[in-house]
């Protein structure tokens, strides 16, 4: 039996964490997971199965990046204003402000290519390419039931 990913990241048959967990992150693909150190599954609600359901909106929103780059604009703001003030009040800097400057600097580079990529096409084609994916898995009549089995709507033709 599949048992469902608990919210603290570890595995439900063997309690061990699950490495790089963070219940913020999405991704589209199988929710059926294999733990790494048990070798059981279990039922990864972070995983969307595009062919059984639709992407976020905000995942088609230019908006949501540029909103990430605004987020990491103001971040570089407040780290180099800080790392300014403390250097030129106290003459010296705290090493983690360059690192939250750096994050920063990342966080408005993805930001912005990410919107880039919802304007020109580019992540709508990748989404699509991840659906095919999906639909080939759901031709599997074993795992749509299994899917059908764990609540998820599955369309009749794939059963």
């Amino acid at each position: 039996m599949v048992q469902i990913l608990p919210t603290s990241g570890k595995c439900p048959h063997c309690e061990k964490a699950i490495s790089g967990y963070s219940s913020a992150a999405r991704d589209y693909g199988t929710p059926i997971r294999t733990c790494r150190n048990c070798n059981q599954q279990y039922l990864d609600s972070r995983f969307i199965e595009l062919a059984v359901e639709e992407p976020a909106p905000r995942d088609l929103s230019a908006s949501t990046g540029l909103k990430v780059a605004l987020f990491g604009a103001a971040g570089l703001i407040i780290s180099v204003g800080f790392t300014l003030f403390t250097l030129f009040s106290r003459g010296e800097y705290y090493p983690r402000m360059v690192i939250v400057s750096v994050m920063s600097v990342i966080l408005i580079i993805y930001g912005i290519v990410d919107a880039i990529r919802v304007k020109t096409g580019a992540k709508m084609k990748s989404l699509d390419k991840k659906r095919n994916e999906s639909e080939q898995r759901l031709m599997d009549k074993a795992y749509a039931h299994q899917l059908r089995e764990l609540g998820y709507n599955i369309p009749e033709k794939y059963l």
